[in-house]
């Protein structure tokens, strides 16, 4: 259970930097060297996970929709969803997709409940 805990914790993550912005895994940061880099389409701007750092730099314009609301760095921008209002819906999403032994459980419970309805036709005694 632990190991299964710890896969959806990762895949929280992945799937929060992709809400965020595009994930190019071939790229590499030219400032620290890691990979992968992310276009911020909200920003309209990269950034380097590895090193916290845009790799665009913002403009002097007040008035531009993508530069006058960029945070300081990427992972600000990462914090920022989940303060966001419409950003609960799209938890719940993922959590109703991800959500593996709920679906299970109801096949688990189909099961017994054909073989309880098979047992009850055959007359034969039930184990529960």
């Amino acid at each position: 259970m632990k190991n299964r805990k710890n896969y959806l914790k990762a895949r929280k993550k992945q799937l929060k930097w992709f809400q965020l912005g595009w994930v190019v895994k071939d790229s590499i940061c030219p400032i620290c060297g890691e990979k992968p880099l992310i276009q911020f389409d909200r920003y309209d701007s990269w950034g380097c996970i590895s090193c916290n750092e845009w790799l665009d730099e913002a403009c002097d314009d007040l008035n531009c929709p993508y530069c006058s609301i960029r945070p300081k760095t990427p992972y600000e921008a990462y914090f920022i969803i989940d303060t966001e209002i419409g950003s609960a819906g799209l938890r719940k999403r993922w959590r109703c997709d991800n959500y593996q032994h709920k679906t299970n459980g109801m096949k688990k419970h189909m099961r017994r409940r054909l073989l309880a309805e098979q047992r009850q036709a055959l007359c034969l005694p039930s184990k529960y």
